[in-house]
């Protein structure tokens, strides 16, 4: 009875173990097979949120132009100011954006992962 039990529940628990790898690869292949996109703008005034990391680094932009925060990662980020400043996306899930004007320059950081920092710089 003790050897059936065990049985069981090892084969209970391998089975978790493999959906928790399994829905990860999942997402990320659906990701790649689709070129990455979520139907956004592609244009240069984009910030792309994959591997933990924010792409460009610095984007120079226009005073007033609309930034598109697009995350293409398949963990929730943040868009923050760095040193308290009013810019806060709160938490954008994977394939979600976040839209920001653009009219001073901006250092920030994503909350949930405080080595991602980046910046938009300001061009004139």
């Amino acid at each position: 009875m003790v050897k059936a039990s065990s049985r069981v529940w090892t084969v209970l628990v391998l089975l978790f173990a493999v959906f928790a790898v399994a829905g990860p690869v999942k997402m990320i292949r659906t990701r790649a097979d689709s070129g990455g996109a979520t139907g956004t703008s592609s244009t240069g005034d984009t910030v792309v949120m994959a591997k933990i990391a924010f792409a460009p680094t610095s984007l120079t932009v226009a005073k007033g132009t609309q930034v598109v925060f697009r995350n293409d990662d398949v963990a929730p980020h943040t868009v923050t100011a760095q040193g308290g400043g009013s810019v806060d996306s709160g938490i954008i899930g994977p394939g979600k954006t976040f839209r920001l004007v653009v009219n001073e320059s901006l250092d920030y950081f994503c909350e949930i992962h405080p080595q991602m920092k980046a910046k938009v710089l300001l061009t004139g």
